[in-house]
């Protein structure tokens, strides 16, 4: 090695006791540098001026806040679900009465031109027949919670009645229903079909 460099060697000419020595004292300079970083910051400081309280009651209104958030939103979700819930049940129950007054009106069709035939037959065998199955179509309409709306000798009522003429009849009140042209009938408050009628002048 050329003498410019162990001049450029900081331990060039030292004994090496005093290498030593500085290597050493180095190493502890080297160690309380690196144990700054560790030092608690609140060393030295009043027990006081801590105030540990504060910081544990920050803590415990930040999680009050977020308990009461959570609940909140709890709550907001089963409100949610129960408007759902109800939704679908009332979704299901106008689906339901919907395909029962499908099915009754065409049903009506049917019982109708039952009706029709019994005005018409003088065949009394026949004629037992079909009152049978008249009967039959109105139990069935009745299971369903459907009813015949009560029309001839009843007054006029437009929510239930179709007035398709008028007529006048001595001793009679105006808007009395004379005659019955073809039955209505009804689900509950619900008109499937309205009754077709005669009423007085």
């Amino acid at each position: 090695m050329s003498e410019n460099k162990y001049k450029r060697n900081r331990y060039y000419g030292k004994k090496p006791e005093k290498i030593k020595k500085e290597t050493n004292e180095n190493n502890e300079k080297a160690k309380v540098e690196d144990n700054k970083a560790f030092v608690d910051p609140n060393l030295g400081v009043e027990p006081d001026e801590l105030s540990p309280p504060q910081d544990l009651n920050l803590k415990l209104q930040i999680e009050k806040e977020n308990s009461i958030a959570l609940t909140n939103m709890l709550k907001q979700l089963q409100a949610d679900f129960e408007n759902f819930r109800k939704r679908n049940q009332n979704i299901k129950k106008e689906a339901y009465d919907d395909g029962i007054n499908t099915v009754i009106k065409r049903m009506l069709t049917c019982y109708d031109a039952i009706c029709g035939a019994l005005k018409s037959i003088k065949d009394d065998e026949v004629k037992k027949g079909l009152e049978i199955l008249e009967r039959e179509f109105l139990n069935a309409f009745s299971e369903f919670g459907v009813t015949p709306i009560k029309a001839e000798g009843e007054m006029f009522d437009a929510n239930l009645h179709n007035a398709i003429a008028s007529e006048e009849k001595q001793g009679e009140k105006s808007g009395k229903i004379l005659t019955e042209v073809l039955k209505g009938f009804q689900r509950g408050d619900k008109v499937i079909r309205y009754s077709l009628v005669i009423i007085s002048k």
